[in-house]
Order: structure tokens, then C-alpha cells, then sequence
């Protein structure tokens, strides 16, 4: 019987040897590309809603793309039902009826804790301001903005918008579950974001509990879980005076919420004058006590609406900024007018990344 060539043989050994390794890399490239890819590898999505881009950035082991889609849907359903210029809205309903208005679960939920973090913020934040939003023209702004249409109100017609407006006149009946405005309109702008933030977390965890990303809509994001599920998220926060992309501090974030709300974000000028959207319910006017405030919270509703309140109270009321707040969890940055930070004591630890 004839022996087998050793060469051969070699040869054999060499291509069984490098088939194995083939074999190998391409197991480890489908593992990676189907297992890792799922939990490690992030996919980003877009969409605008609420005036404004909704960004989802996410890694999970169900399809990124069915959990985005389900947020969106959620994002787009609280848009139409919150909104107080559609007509089909509860809030367009409530505020054109001069009688109690029946609501649903929901709704009587979102306002009143609207009414209650009014009264927590003594009124800095009030989200029964639509009458003075309207009037000043930020309720069309993409409109006005494209037209260059915008006026400043006279001293009269913003002192009758603010005789009308107030989250004391607005009135919850508890038991049937019915709502009067009493002639104030609604607007949940400075709460909406945040709701819908909280209800894009609340989806994705039903989806899959251990995904983990972000959510990040208007200036506002929630963190869905870690970076690659171990690290944190840098999230710089704008220099109000800046140029976009250039920011003024930077934070490490892991969970929770960071919102920021500032003059530069919807505002026009007139007579060398900066106009913007966030107004000071006593005056009627834009507040001017500060430029910029950041607020980081573990509930992405109160980061919302106390950055709003941080804003209207600005530097002049920063005492009871400084030692309300935290009570609520929230953690502030407020930027005065002329660019000095005042920080909680404890925003600071998120300024860390070794922490």
C-alpha cells in the first residue's frame, strides 16, 4: 500500500488548519453583528414633533426600529391631543368653553401636575399662560419667524392677557373628573416634552428593560441607560451666547433628565431688543434675570418645567432657587445676564466624569 507524501500531507494539515480559522472569524463576525450589534451597537432615529427634532439614539436586543416607532407614535399622540390651537384638542376645548369641561384620566392627571409644580415654583412656572403666548406670537412662531411679522404687544393688551391668565383660575373637579379655566387658556408647553419623555422611557423599558440610549427632543434629553451599558452619556450644555456647538460647561450623565431653557432658542428683535418665549407670569413680559437655565432630574417632567422656573425667578430669586429645588429633585446651572453661573450645591457632581 502506498504511503502518503509527508508534503501532502502538510499541505492537508495547513488547509484544515486555516479553515478552522475561517470558520472562527466568521462565527465571531455573526456573533458580533447579531448579538453585540444588538446590545452594544447603537441605531439613531429622527422625526419632528412638537415644533421641534426628536433624535432617539438606542441599542436593544428587540429591533431599535419597532421600539422608535412606537415612541414617535406616542410622541405624535400627545402632540395632537395637548395641542391648544387644533381644535379636536381637550386643551383647545378647555380653554373655549366657559363651562367645566369632562376629561379623561390623562388629561386630569397632566394639568393637575401642572398646578401642583405651579404652586412648588411659586408660580415661576404656570401653564395657564396661552393667552399671553398668543399674544406675543409665539404660538405661530415658525410662521412669524419666516414672515418677520413679529410686533411687541402694547402695555395695555399685555396687562388684559395677564388679568386673564393664572394657574390660580384654573379649577379641578376631583370626583367627576371635570376641568374650568375660568377664561385662562391652558398651554403645556413647559411640561409637554418632559411628559412625553417620561411616557419614551416608559415604552422602551416595556420593549426591553436592559436597552439602553437616549431620547432627546427641543433641549431636552432622558437617558434610556448608560453609554454601552457602563459608561456615562457627555452632554455639553450650551453657552446661551455662544455659537451652537459651543457650550459652557459639560455634564456626565448615566440616567435621568437634563433640560435647558434659554433666550435663544425662539425670540425676535426689535429696536436692538431680545423678545423671547419664556415669560414672567407677574409682568407679561419675557423674564430677563437670566439667559439660560439647566436643571438635571431623575423625572424628565420636573427637569422641563422647573428649567422653566429657574428661568422666570433667575438671579435676583436664586435663595430660593438654590435651596427649593433640590427638594424636587432638581439640580440647577442658571446662567445670569451677564454670563456668572450659580450652580446647586450638588450640580456640580455631575460635572464630574471620574464620579
Amino acid at each position: 500500500m502506498q504511503q502518503p507524501d509527508p508534503k501532502e500531507i502538510m499541505i492537508l494539515n495547513r488547509i484544515v488548519v486555516f479553515s478552522v480559522i475561517v470558520l472562527f472569524i466568521i462565527i465571531a463576525a455573526i456573533y458580533l453583528l447579531f448579538v453585540s450589534g444588538k446590545t452594544g451597537q447603537y441605531s439613531d432615529f429622527e422625526d419632528y414633533i412638537f415644533g421641534t427634532y426628536v433624535r432617539i439614539r438606542i441599542s436593544s436586543k428587540v429591533n431599535p426600529s419597532t421600539i422608535s416607532k412606537a415612541i414617535f407614535n406616542e410622541m405624535k399622540r400627545l402632540e395632537k391631543k395637548f395641542d391648544p390651537y387644533i381644535e379636536s384638542s381637550i386643551i383647545y376645548k378647555l380653554n373655549h368653553s366657559e363651562d367645566w369641561v369632562e376629561v379623561d384620566d390623562e388629561t386630569l392627571s397632566v394639568i393637575d401636575l401642572a398646578l401642583k409644580i405651579a404652586r412648588d415654583t411659586e408660580g415661576a412656572f404656570d401653564p395657564a399662560l396661552g393667552r399671553l403666548i398668543q399674544l406675543w406670537g409665539f404660538s405661530k412662531f415658525t410662521e412669524r419667524e419666516a414672515t418677520g411679522t413679529f410686533t411687541v404687544p402694547s402695555a395695555s393688551e399685555i396687562a388684559e392677557a395677564v388679568s386673564n391668565s393664572g394657574y390660580q383660575k384654573i379649577a379641578i373637579d376631583y370626583i367627576n373628573k371635570k376641568i374650568k379655566t375660568n377664561g385662562a387658556w391652558i398651554d403645556l408647553g413647559g411640561i409637554l416634552k418632559g411628559y412625553a419623555l417620561k411616557r419614551a422611557y416608559q415604552i422602551a423599558k416595556e420593549f426591553d428593560k436592559s436597552c439602553h440610549g437616549f431620547v432627546e427632543t427641543g433641549g431636552q434629553i432622558m437617558i434610556l441607560g448608560p453609554k454601552y451599558n457602563k459608561t456615562h452619556w457627555v452632554i455639553g450644555v450650551r453657552d446661551p451666547r455662544g455659537q451652537p456647538g459651543e457650550n459652557i460647561t459639560i455634564v456626565y450623565l448615566s440616567e435621568g433628565s437634563i433640560a435647558t431653557s434659554g433666550d435663544y432658542e425662539r425670540f425676535f428683535i426689535v429696536d436692538n431688543v431680545r423678545y423671547h418665549h419664556i415669560l414672567d407670569p407677574r409682568t407679561g413680559y419675557p423674564a430677563n434675570k437670566a439667559i439660560s437655565a439647566t436643571v438635571i432630574a431623575g423625572d424628565p417632567v420636573i427637569a422641563d418645567a422647573f428649567s422653566t422656573a429657574a428661568f422666570v425667578l433667575g438671579e435676583d430669586r436664586w435663595l430660593f432657587t438654590r435651596t427649593v429645588f433640590p427638594k424636587y429633585g432638581a439640580e440647577v446651572l442658571l446662567v445670569t445676564p451677564k454670563k456668572q453661573l450659580l450652580r446647586t450645591d450638588n450640580f456640580r457632581i455631575y460635572e464630574m466624569s471620574d464620579r
